[in-house]
């Protein structure tokens, strides 16, 4: 009986002890993820029974998604887009412990006539009073698009102040796709100064042709985003030709095939044996317009890339004018050299066809791009129309994002290439 009873007795003991460590346990994997203060509010200083703990604040963050999510999809022409979402963790230098927390980041397609300041604003007011607020808020860049960026955050308690938690990442930019204009949306302050600049003393159309895309995408999409109506010609089998040609035509823009094509110099000749010469029999020059062609689907034109001595030579134009007529497209005589007959054999052939009037930027730097792009425009007003050539390249970007607004109000009609063609 005694060992019955030492053995009742110790097996209270055990018991006893054990309970005190589950409940321990408890109490330390409360500390470890739900740290709160006495008002139930999670404080992420607290250091908890161990003195060391962490707080999980990853359903506040989900909750804050969800309050974004329903405000943003009130608005039934704009596009969301989740680009995915990754749990953060941050050491607290006081406690030692860590606070768990889900970041995301949002890209939202507005509208070109919604003023992409006026978005953000807008989403910034929804959020006024909620349990969110917004960081910061600036110009930035999305997958090379002009945008703004702005930060959403949640507050947390940390003793006697606040702690904010960046929750998402928005970036607002515009989508050519979408027409629905904003009534609710202030246009952006200053794309209103930018249009009062000039006044309406020009007439006449202005065609812009953009050359060399394929070679750097940036370029592209900085000029796609600015909504004119300028045509791209891009040059075959780059690395970004076919990006390039999805930036286009997603923008709703006029998509050219930029023909490599002979010069007078063969030796600055820039892309090797893809390039058109002219003593290639007529079927070798088909051949590779046709493979040209067919690399770039949708496309609506051609221009000739370097091509001096190319389209000065009639038979050559004849065997790369029989494709473009058999695949109903049209040709814009680029204009390399002043005696180029690449326009008068198209016209009698019956393609439809157009002559360059100018280059815009032989020169880099943006204030010579600038005056040139006034001397097309005044140049259009004084013959009725003009077309121009530019390059994909960042400062001619930078410099049509100076002045489209500008220019838009001057009276000049721009439009696509296609519109100028006899």
């Amino acid at each position: 009986m005694a060992r019955r009873t030492n053995r009742k007795k110790g097996s209270g003991g055990g018991f006893v002890l054990t309970l005190i460590l589950v409940l321990l346990a408890i109490a330390v994997a409360g500390g470890i993820y739900y740290a709160a203060s006495r008002d139930g509010e999670k404080d992420v200083l607290d250091k908890g029974l161990t003195g060391s703990s962490s707080v999980d604040l990853r359903e506040e963050s989900k909750e804050a998604h969800r309050a974004v999510d329903d405000i943003l999809l009130s608005k039934d022409n704009w596009q969301l887009t989740d680009n995915g979402r990754e749990d953060q963790h941050e050491r607290m230098k006081e406690t030692g412990g860590e606070v768990v927390w889900n970041k995301r980041q949002l890209a939202i397609g507005v509208p070109p006539s919604t003023g992409l300041e006026g978005a953000a604003a807008w989403l910034g007011e929804k959020i006024s009073g909620t349990k969110m607020i917004v960081l910061n808020q600036r110009e930035a860049t999305y997958n090379g698009w002009e945008a703004v960026r702005m930060e959403i955050a949640i507050s947390a308690k940390a003793g006697t102040g606040k702690m904010n938690f960046i929750t998402d990442t928005v970036y607002f930019y515009h989508n050519l796709n979408l027409t629905k204009e904003d009534k609710d949306i202030k246009e952006d302050e200053s794309t209103k100064k930018d249009d009062k600049k000039t006044a309406q003393k020009y007439h006449g159309k202005l065609a812009v042709i953009i050359d060399d895309c394929g070679y750097d995408l940036a370029p592209v999409r900085k000029l796609v985003n600015l909504n004119a109506p300028f045509s791209y010609a891009i040059l075959p089998y780059k690395d970004f030709s076919s990006d390039a040609l999805h930036v286009i035509k997603g923008g709703g823009q006029t998509a050219m095939l930029h023909l490599p094509m002979e010069p007078m110099d063969r030796t600055a000749m820039s892309e090797g044996k893809i390039t058109i010469l002219t003593d290639m029999t007529a079927e070798q020059v088909q051949q590779l317009t046709r493979k040209a062609v067919d690399s770039l689907p949708g496309i609506e034109g051609v221009n000739n890339h370097q091509g001096s001595k190319a389209t000065s030579n009639e038979a050559t134009m004849k065997a790369v004018l029989k494709v473009l007529k058999q695949q109903g497209l049209f040709f814009v005589d680029s204009s390399t050299y002043s005696k180029s007959i690449g326009d008068q054999v198209a016209r009698s052939m019956g393609v439809p066809t157009a002559r360059n009037n100018i280059f815009l930027d032989n020169s880099s730097d943006e204030d010579d791009i600038i005056a040139k792009i006034w001397q097309a425009v005044e140049m259009a007003d004084r013959n009725g129309s003009a077309i121009a050539i530019c390059h994909a390249r960042p400062h001619t970007a930078a410099a049509w994002s100076k002045v489209i607004n500008e220019v838009n109000a001057s009276g000049i009609q721009l439009v696509p290439v296609s519109s100028l063609l006899k």
